[in-house]
């Protein structure tokens, strides 16, 4: 059986939400630079309701060295960095 839970201090939440997708590349790629070390899985709140340009941008565009994997989430809405 996998084991998926995660200490607190583990987990970052990060909220795009009316941002331009240009302001919150740049966002979210220095909160996944900076992040601890402590921190394995960051999860994006870009929604999709007003719009997919957001969600396309994380689930898609977005690039950083220090993330592992995307994981999609049933909510379309959300998008989970796992970290390496």
């Amino acid at each position: 059986m996998l084991d998926y839970s995660f200490k607190e201090t583990e987990i970052m939440k990060i909220d795009l939400h009316k941002m331009k997708v240009w302001e919150a590349a740049i966002y979210l790629n220095n909160k996944v630079a900076t992040a601890p070390r402590d921190i394995k899985e960051i999860i994006v709140i870009h929604g999709y309701h007003n719009g997919t340009a957001l969600m396309n941008m994380v689930r898609k565009e977005f690039y950083n060295p220090r993330v592992k994997r995307k994981f999609l989430s049933l909510n379309q809405g959300v998008t989970s960095l796992i970290l390496q």
